[in-house]
């Protein structure tokens, strides 16, 4: 134990200050004693502040030690789990009452299975977590914020060292830095008899009719037979059953694609019972067939998209018609086509992968997109905060208009027991909860809102109110909750009593169930009375349990429209649909001429065309460009960028009933050809690109070459994951010509490239992709261990194998050191207090001298007077108890010479007198000395 100065240098400041002092106090005039107070006090205050200045610290030397023990839990080190937990049981057996231990265990992330404790009890391990990869990098991080400053560091790490995600080497410096050992316990990982399928190859670019070869490498521990399958977007194209030898083993094959477009390859081997990984047992590629751009034109309903199809195709340029429930659910399956095309189809026909789907399509891959309005499209199809409004250059709402008619609307939800049920992972309640709410987030401050809930009984969730505090309504929305049975005839009569009276241009219901009500009732007359009160209805049958029959009814009773849908997760969007028809201002029948608002490609050649029988109201969005507007100023032609690509809203229609002078316009053709030849990517053919991608361990690799040498082009990868979600990459410069960027793959699945290059004339771009078929955790290479001991050797650490060497004594003593500088300045504060006082309250010795004099005086006078009483008392007590014991004498004659006996006359009576005994005498005395002292 020793004191050391972090700043030693500080301590000559100890003559400098105390010279000063010195001379006060040859200086000074105090008394004597005072003066030596004060100059005691000022030395001490002076030294101690030097020595805080200094950076004193009192050091000593720690022996206990704290140890995180971290755990590889991935999949492939699955079988050596126990092993581990064996180990760290048996070592924590020679752990020091005083030494802490804790527990990480990792896979592709890092958690904390026990905290950094001294009386740490373990059993097994209880954490689950992703297992899909290793990464070492990521423990090593959280173990060693579990160590604790001051105590000897120790990390042991359980692993078969096959990093496949992260670094662990970036972490080893800083754990040299912290004075953490690492030691290893590698997990000896065994290689069963197993048969992987190591890679897939075709060329990433072809042209339609063109032959290819398609080659597989297979690695193979054991000799055995396996049949290999091979699928071109999940079709089987080739089937063959092979000999496979151990080792690696190469397959080739051939095959032909007629039709341009974006295409998957994947090849499954099937290897019988002698295999320990089947999940190794796959692979993927892509490939991109060259060809003009095709059109895909999808028909909400039946004709209308043929008046499109007819003007694309008379500019040469391939269109394809399908339905919405036909639409490709995946990005690379809409790659095959440059341009989507959706005329007046509403929303809840449109699957949810398939939104997403063209929605990444857009951003991230440059497809373009078009909206053609009609009754069932923009708002009023139920496009209200949809993947695809994001991509589109309106608002499907209204927003600041003035002057809208008012609407007041009541939501009559079903909340009985079945609405609870579960559909695609969500509960119907909470999807009717989450359709109210988009539904209410429509309307204006303006209208009115109520909502009513019901099973065996109605109940107000929302009594009608105007929407002016839309956070309240929301939040009792979200506290409807399931149970019970089914009442439709009560619910609907309160919305009807609260809904009738109220003030607003428009009246609407939308009723909701999944069910069939246990009671009936007068709906006819009901309907009837509302429509009396000017209020329309709507039904919303979910699933074939409702009572379906009583739902058109009432919708047709009601003026309204029904709606039907087996799958719940439709629900938000027909409710925001119905609510913006209820508002009916969405839908503008008037006629009109479009004016032009902005020049544009869109309408080159076009000066002047017929007019428009209505529309789709929308508002454009801030960087948008309309080009057409209507007499109300609303968009009716508008266009922007979206990320890669780019997208047009057309909100009229194009089945005719709106349209119909324009499709027998003579420049009807010749606009759709500008909307077309816009939306769609315009590459430079002229210095195509060429793209490998290919995985190297846990990255994707990334690999462009341009005929352009002579410069540096700046050059970006858009990238989009099994997820959907999307990465921009840069791609660095490696040559002339040749650029690279590196990406992390988080997961198996199809990752979609689409490469850019910014030049003068405009971009380049191509297409690609890569197909990650499993997680490298999945190879099997056995225990690394020359990198496990490397990783090891570099903090000073071993290999261990016995569970008594992680708690051994061989770590360096640890330096401890408490701060005295913050004790020392509180001193000096105190001391500083006492100088103060000593200088400032005046007092002289003598005077004390005589006051406690004075005290001892009385005390002594007051203790020798009690005495004296209490000397008194005892005497007085002494002779009475002598007068008592002394005997009577004889009788004498007296004087007279009578005899003593003779009787004597008896006495004159008198009366009795109280004479104090001494005893009370003497506690008189005794009070009144009391109070003299």
């Amino acid at each position: 134990m020793s004191i050391n100065f972090s700043d030693p240098y500080a301590l000559i400041l100890i003559p400098i200050v105390l010279l000063p002092v010195y001379l006060w106090y040859k200086t000074s005039h105090y008394h004597a004693l005072r003066k030596k107070i004060i100059l005691l006090t000022r030395l001490m205050v002076l030294l101690l502040l030097v020595l805080a200045l200094a950076g004193a610290e009192l050091r000593f030397t720690v022996d206990q030690q704290s140890v995180v023990f971290v755990v590889d839990v991935s999949a492939s080190c699955e079988k050596a789990r126990e092993k581990a937990e064996d180990f760290i049981k048996e070592a924590l057996k020679h752990k020091e009452v005083d030494e802490q231990a804790a527990i990480v265990v990792f896979g592709e992330n890092a958690r904390v299975e026990q905290p950094m404790l001294d009386n740490l009890q373990f059993n097994r391990i209880e954490t689950v977590i992703e297992r899909q990869q290793t990464n070492i990098e990521n423990s090593i991080i959280l173990g060693s914020g579990l160590l604790p400053d001051g105590l000897r560091k120790r990390m042991v790490l359980f692993s078969d060292g096959n990093e496949n995600c992260g670094d662990a080497w970036q972490e080893m410096g800083g754990l040299a830095r912290k004075n953490v050992r690492l030691d290893v316990v590698p997990l000896e990982v065994k290689d069963g008899p197993d048969v992987r399928i190591d890679s897939l190859q075709v060329p990433q670019k072809l042209y339609a009719g063109e032959r290819f070869s398609i080659q597989t490498r297979v690695y193979s521990n054991i000799d055995t037979t396996a049949v290999l399958r091979f699928y071109r977007d999940d079709q089987v194209i080739i089937e063959d059953k092979v000999n496979v030898t151990s080792g690696e083993n190469v397959f080739v094959y051939s095959s032909t694609i007629g039709e341009s477009g974006f295409y998957t390859f994947k090849v499954v081997g099937e290897i019988g019972h002698h295999d320990t990984i089947p999940e190794n047992n796959q692979a993927g590629a892509f490939t991109v067939v060259q060809g003009t751009p095709k059109v895909l034109v999808v028909e909400g309903y039946q004709g209308e998209g043929r008046s499109i199809i007819n003007a694309i195709q008379s500019s040469g340029i391939e269109t394809e018609l399908t339905t919405p429930a036909n639409l490709p659910l995946t990005p690379q399956k809409l790659s095959a086509y440059g341009l989507v095309i959706l005329c007046n189809v509403p929303a809840e026909s449109i699957p949810k992968q398939a939104m997403e789907a063209i929605h990444s399509s857009v951003r991230d891959l440059g497809m373009g997109l078009v909206m053609v309005g009609g009754e069932n499209s923009y708002g009023p199809g139920g496009y209200y905060q949809t993947p695809i409004e994001k991509a589109l250059p309106v608002y499907m709402d209204l927003r600041g208009k003035a002057e809208i008619p008012s609407l007041g609307l009541v939501l009559v939800i079903d909340k009985s027991g079945s609405m609870g049920e579960q559909a695609g992972g969500y509960s119907k309640i909470a999807l009717a909860r989450e359709a109210a709410v988009q539904a209410t987030s429509i309307l204006s401050p303006y209208d009115q809102v109520g909502v009513v809930a019901f099973d065996s009984s109605a109940a107000w969730v929302v009594e009608t109110q105007k929407v002016e505090d839309l956070e309240f309504i929301q939040g009792s929305i979200a506290s409807i909750q399931a149970g019970g049975g089914t009442n439709i005839f009560p619910a609907l009569q309160v919305a009807y009593s609260s809904l009738k009276d109220v003030e607003t241009k428009y009246k609407h219901i939308i009723l909701l169930t999944d069910g069939q009500s246990a009671t009936s009732g007068d709906y006819y007359y009901l309907a009837k009375r509302m429509q009396q009160s000017g209020i329309t209805m709507s039904t919303v049958a979910v699933g074939d349990g409702a009572d379906i029959l009583l739902m058109q009814q009432l919708a047709e009773w009601g003026g309204g429209r029904y709606y039907f849908t087996n799958d719940a997760q439709n629900v938000p969007r027909i409710f925001t649909k119905e609510t913006m028809k209820a508002l009916r201002h969405y839908l503008v029948e008037e006629e009109f001429y479009p004016g032009i608002s902005s020049s544009s490609p869109l309408i080159d050649g076009i000066r002047e065309a017929p007019p428009l029988e209505g529309y789709v109201a929308t508002t454009p969005k801030g960087t948008a460009q309309v080009v057409l507007s209507s007499h109300r100023n609303d968009p009716v032609l508008a266009k922007w960028q979206y990320g890669l690509g780019r997208s047009v809203a057309f909100t009229t229609d194009s089945g005719g009933k709106w349209s119909g002078n324009w499709i027998r316009w003579p420049g009807y053709n010749q606009i759709w050809s500008n909307i077309v030849s816009w939306v769609l990517p315009r590459v430079d053919e002229n210095h195509p690109l060429s793209l490998r991608s290919y995985m190297d361990n846990n990255l994707g690799i990334v690999e462009v070459e341009s005929v352009d040498t002579d410069r540096v082009v700046p050059t970006f990868a858009s990238i989009v994951g099994p997820d959907l979600e999307n990465m921009q990459v840069p791609l660095d410069p490696v040559g002339p010509g040749k650029y690279q960027a590196r990406f992390k793959v988080s997961e198996p699945g199809a990752y979609l490239i689409n490469i850019r290059q910014e030049v003068e004339e405009g971009f380049r771009m191509v297409n690609g992709g890569l197909i990650v078929p499993y997680s490298s955790e999945y190879k099997s290479p056995g225990t690394n261990y020359p990198f496990l001991e490397q990783l090891a050797h570099s903090t000073g650490g071993i290999i261990i194998d016995d569970p008594a060497q992680v708690f051994a004594d061989n770590l360096a003593p640890v330096k401890g050191a408490v701060r005295l500088w913050p004790w020392f300045l509180t001193t000096a504060l105190l001391l500083f207090m006492v100088d103060i006082a000593t200088r400032r309250i005046s007092f002289r010795l003598n005077s004390l001298s005589r006051v406690w004099q004075k005290k001892t005086r009385e005390q002594e006078y007051q203790d020798s007077t009690t005495s004296r009483l209490n000397r008194r008392k005892s005497e007085l007590k002494d002779w009475q108890e002598i007068k008592l014991q002394t005997p009577k004498p004889a009788p004498t004659p007296d004087s007279t010479g009578r005899s003593l006996d003779r009787p004597e006359p008896a006495p004159r009576k008198k009366e009795p007198i109280d004479t104090p005994t001494n005893e009370e005498t003497t506690q008189r005395l005794l009070r009144r000395v009391g109070k003299k002292g």
